[in-house]
């Protein structure tokens, strides 16, 4: 079976945005505070997250009345109506607005319908929390709202001249709502905001042009909560466009289902689907690593054989980088560590140092937009203070900017295997620590990383050249004589099909 990912796929802005002001206000609580933190309704409707936020002292409810008085809570991604924000006034809770912002224009969207006394057809699953607030907006406004499918049914029933303001659900099926504002218009004049979020409707969109080029034996799998509502309209239009449709929302209901006469396995998620998920759903259908790591060796020689000055080659391996990254997203892989600058590459010529700290310092800020489009952690490990200030503060920088994203880019600057060891050493013995594996590991430059599964070595070189000494310890080889600038797409797929064909017993049988 083929597996492709779709893209774009999972979290949007609007989720992205209200997790990370969850954890914010989670990480800001004094150390040892218990408290809960609430939440009206779930944050976003995803099982993997709401059970970490739980972990982390969130308590949900339905209710704002379920609030103790001058507590803190949270309103979620999916809004609420302006009753409810009045009533956490009157209660003196602290409000963490979470609402995703295209969702409050929808809200702006329908209260002014309701204020130039038009009725309110509002498209969409009444019991959404989301529906819920577009129609407790339209209230307050004292105006009256028609929710859902009977809603609609009774806007074209009525007729007459008077205009009906349409908004939607920002995660339905993007073409159900054009039919729906189509027979509306038939019936009644329309002034229509109904749109689905730019978000929902790329990912739609993008299963629609998978399954109108798959051909026959194609299904589409989407990866996210039963309780998500984009989630199961990505499900409905690959049917509706003929292609089979699975849903997973967990490691063990993928293990479950089965895919027999599935040819082409097009994988996407919903909105609020983690992204780490994701790729472990993607790698063990794939039976791909979770972390690969790369030395990325010879561009000296590339350059050289092609009468070019090293920093050349170093240009070169700079774009071979771009589409490595790339190609770990296309495949699932969560973690990409690359050697790019280690402590012994200071005896260097002078001149071949600037140009490769000049060279990092640009790319870092070309591709920022890069980073964050593409939901890409960047990452350095090495001894900072070897860095000019002007370079440490752009690294430093876009690790703040990109900390929240999943996918994750790890370089290695001014770095080490035997100085990290040692670096880690010492700041275990600086604490009082007795050293353990556990212990040592804390100290390590990326702690919470998990060990390389898969070590790439690229020009014909068979070292380790001391690079991840001590992550590397069960890690698989490959080694290859091309130079990196031209590592290609099909030397990286030949690296991950002899590591699929490996046994790895870790020191078991």
């Amino acid at each position: 079976m083929q597996v492709e990912v779709i893209e774009p796929h999972g979290m949007c802005a609007g989720v992205n945005g209200a997790i990370a002001k969850a954890l914010a206000l989670a990480k800001a609580r004094p150390e040892g505070d218990r408290s809960p933190i609430y939440c009206l309704h779930e944050l976003v409707h995803n099982e993997i997250v709401i059970g970490e936020l739980r972990d982390l002292g969130f308590r949900f409810v339905e209710r704002i009345g379920e609030v103790p008085r001058g507590a803190t809570v949270v309103f979620s991604a999916h809004g609420v109506p302006p009753q409810v924000r009045a009533e956490a006034e009157r209660r003196d809770l602290k409000v963490v607005d979470a609402t995703c912002p295209f969702v409050a224009r929808v809200h702006r969207s329908a209260r002014d319908f309701a204020e130039k006394g038009m009725e309110v057809c509002v498209l969409g699953d009444p019991a959404h929390a989301e529906v819920r607030g577009i129609v407790g907006e339209v209230e307050a406004a004292g105006g009256r709202a028609l929710a859902g499918p009977a809603g609609a049914a009774a806007a074209k029933k009525a007729g007459g001249a008077a205009p009906l303001g349409v908004v939607a659900q920002t995660t339905m099926n993007s073409d159900e709502v054009e039919r729906a504002v189509a027979e509306l218009a038939r019936a009644r004049r329309v002034k229509t905001m109904a749109k689905v979020c730019g978000a929902t409707k790329e990912r739609q969109d993008a299963v629609r042009r998978f399954c109108r080029g798959a051909g026959p034996g194609a299904a589409v799998l989407v990866l996210g909560s039963k309780t998500s509502s984009n989630t199961r309209r990505l499900a409905e239009v690959a049917e509706e466009c003929g292609a089979r449709a699975f849903t997973a929302g967990a490691m063990d209901e993928l293990s479950r289902l089965d895919f027999a006469g599935v040819e082409r396995l097009g994988v996407t998620s919903g909105a609020s689907t983690p992204e780490r998920f994701f790729m472990e759903a993607v790698r063990s259908l794939r039976r791909v690593p979770e972390h690969v790591a790369i030395i990325m060796d010879g561009n000296g020689r590339w350059a050289k054989a092609r009468g070019k000055n090293r920093g050349a080659g170093h240009r070169a391996g700079a774009k071979t980088l771009e589409r490595v990254l790339d190609w770990c997203g296309e495949r699932g892989i969560r973690y990409l560590t690359v050697y790019a600058f280690s402590t012994e590459n200071w005896k260097r010529p002078k001149a071949e140092v600037d140009g490769l700290m000049a060279l990092f310092a640009r790319m870092l800020k070309t591709k920022e937009r890069d980073f964050v489009a593409n939901r890409v952690r960047f990452r350095m490990v090495g001894r900072r203070g070897d860095l000019s200030p002007k370079l440490l503060s752009i690294v430093e920088s876009l690790e703040r900017k990109t900390e929240a994203f999943e996918r994750q880019l790890i370089v290695a600057i001014s770095y080490g295997g035997r100085a990290e060891i040692v670096d880690a050493a010492n700041a275990a013995v600086a604490r009082g620590e007795q050293v353990t594996e556990e212990t040592f590991r804390r100290h390590l430059y990326a702690p919470d990383v998990p060990d390389p599964d898969l070590v790439i070595r690229t020009s014909g070189e068979c070292r380790v050249s001391n690079f991840l000494l001590w992550e590397s310890a069960y890690s698989e080889y490959w080694f290859t004589d091309t130079l990196w600038p031209d590592f290609s797409e099909a030397d990286f797929d030949s690296a991950l099909a002899s590591y699929a064909e490996r046994d790895r017993r870790r020191g078991g049988v």
